[in-house]
């Protein structure tokens, strides 16, 4: 959680040093696009979409001006500056959690980019109208939802959305069948272009349908956003909580532990277990009701990993920390290994189907947020059957499912780009390490063995590109694969994943399997 705040507090301090300079020195296009980029990329990794969102139509307004498409004139400038100041008022909205963050439309900027970079003729100070307007208009129509009642459920459970947030669903889905047909229509022009073989025309297009794209996939996870929203906050759900436990993952899976077996949930490392008769033991302190206790009484608790009992084993990290959950039934207590604990939850449980009635570590189904089937683990069958496992059979199991603990080298000139990726490898049980560019990264390796570098290819003082050209010299690092996290891939790179497209199973899949 820690890591978390400080990830946030870098990034905002790097968007809010964005923001500056582009009030500064807007008419520097080549310096700020750089930085435009990295900062998009790193909101994107976030989940930070309206930062994301306003910086993608900048970089458009941007890349225009390089190219010499258009020219920074009194209006361009004066948008720039409205953009540079709505970017700043999110970043004061995340740092304080504002509620006024899920009521965020950033659409009219976007709008007036694009109007920017054809070169349409457009009045930028009317965007400060705009934004006071919308402002007003959202104070307005969330009193009028809060104090109606159209959202709510009747006995019959059916579901009732206020037609004013469908308006907003359907506005959105209209913008983006237009944007199915400007995109058709520049499809044909790419044909075109190809056919008379017109490169320059080819080229312009292809940015246009790039740039259209994206929005318009932009526009689809908004919308999607918008409308599971709806479904997963409706009153059917809060009034039908009948089912409550801890949602865990192993081997990949999610299951579903139910609370009432539950007596607590530890962390403790690997190496402190004791082994008794082949047995995993941790000790487990017995508070007292006013705390901590220096004389307090100490239980020994058998732990067991759940992927041993589950299908679909695989390799496994060594873990720093194991997360266990301490069950409990009849007076008997072990601990169950989990790989990870997500969240506790309320919801509706339904019978398992006929077919797996006779499947008895399952005692029925639940829906998670996506609305996918999670199995309810039966834990009185499940501890049976750990209890008449015998020590080698654990033994054998950990011994297939451990493997070497892999040390990562990330490279990035950006401090919330190597926070984001740091935490993520670091989540699934890798040591990691830092440099700032490849002079600093090559220092590094001539102390340290790693197993993979991550690195970027804009960086200062030496490049991704010039930096893998070193590395490929050395006998030691001439077969250590190497992932490029940038805009562009890299020549001598053995992946690439583009920060633009940035998601988190993409990366640690893409290092799984070059592991």
């Amino acid at each position: 959680m820690e890591q978390d705040i400080e990830i946030v507090k870098c990034y905002l301090a790097e968007t809010r040093l964005l923001c500056l300079e582009i009030k500064k020195n807007a008419s520097a296009p080549q310096k700020i696009l750089h930085f435009i980029r990295m900062t998009k990329d790193n909101s994107r990794m976030l989940k930070y979409m309206p930062i994301f969102n306003l910086l993608k139509a900048l970089e458009g307004v941007y890349t225009a001006v390089v190219d010499e498409r258009i020219a920074i004139r009194l209006n361009v400038e004066i948008l720039i500056d409205e953009v540079a100041d709505e970017v700043c008022r999110i970043c004061r909205l995340i740092e304080i959690n504002s509620p006024e963050l899920e009521d965020l439309d950033v659409r009219p900027y976007i709008l007036f980019c694009d109007k920017a970079v054809v070169g349409e003729i457009f009045d930028a100070e009317k965007i400060s109208g705009i934004k006071s307007s919308e402002k007003n208009a959202a104070r307005n129509e969330s009193r009028v939802e809060e104090s109606s009642e159209e959202n709510q459920i009747p006995s019959d459970g059916v579901i009732k959305i206020a037609s004013s947030e469908v308006a907003k669903i359907v506005n959105l889905h209209e913008e983006m069948i237009a944007r199915t047909y400007i995109i058709s229509n520049q499809i044909s022009m790419l044909k075109t272009s190809l056919a008379e073989n017109d490169i320059r025309t080819l080229k312009e297009t292809y940015k246009l349908l790039s740039n259209d794209t994206q929005t318009l996939q932009n526009s689809i996870m908004i919308s999607h956003e918008n409308f599971m929203s709806l479904v997963q906050d409706d009153s059917f759900l809060k009034n039908h909580q009948e089912y409550q436990g801890f949602f865990v993952t192993a081997n990949d899976e999610k299951y579903l532990i139910p609370s009432e077996y539950i007596f607590d949930v530890i962390c403790q490392s690997p190496l402190n277990y004791e082994i008794k008769q082949n047995q995993k033991i941790v000790k487990y302190v017995i508070e007292s009701e006013s705390g901590y206790d220096e004389d307090a009484e100490e239980e020994e608790i058998p732990v067991y990993s759940l992927s041993s009992l589950l299908p679909g084993q695989k390799l496994k990290d060594l873990n720093v920390m194991d997360t266990i959950l301490i069950v409990d039934y009849q007076s008997q207590r072990i601990g169950i290994i989990v790989d990870s604990v997500q969240k506790f939850v309320s919801l509706i449980k339904k019978p398992l189907p006929p077919a797996f009635k006779n499947f008895i570590p399952l005692r029925g189904l639940a829906f998670d947020e996506k609305y996918d089937m999670i199995p309810i683990l039966h834990v009185p069958e499940v501890m049976r059957r750990f209890r008449a496992l015998r020590g080698y059979d654990v033994k054998r199991f950990e011994a297939v499912t451990k493997k070497h603990i892999n040390r990562i080298l990330i490279v990035d000139d950006s401090d919330t780009t190597r926070q984001i990726i740091r935490t993520i490898l670091m989540a699934n049980s890798f040591v990691v390490d830092e440099a700032i560019d490849g002079i600093d990264a090559i220092e590094k390796i001539k102390h340290k063995q790693f197993d993979l570098i991550i690195c970027d290819d804009d960086m200062p003082r030496m490049n991704g590109e010039i930096f893998l050209d070193n590395i490929r010299r050395m006998e030691n690092y001439s077969e250590v694969p190497v992932v490029a996290m940038a805009d562009n891939n890299i020549e001598k790179a053995d992946a690439f994943v583009n920060k633009a497209e940035f998601k988190r199973d993409i990366l640690i899949n893409t290092i799984r399997r070059l592991l």
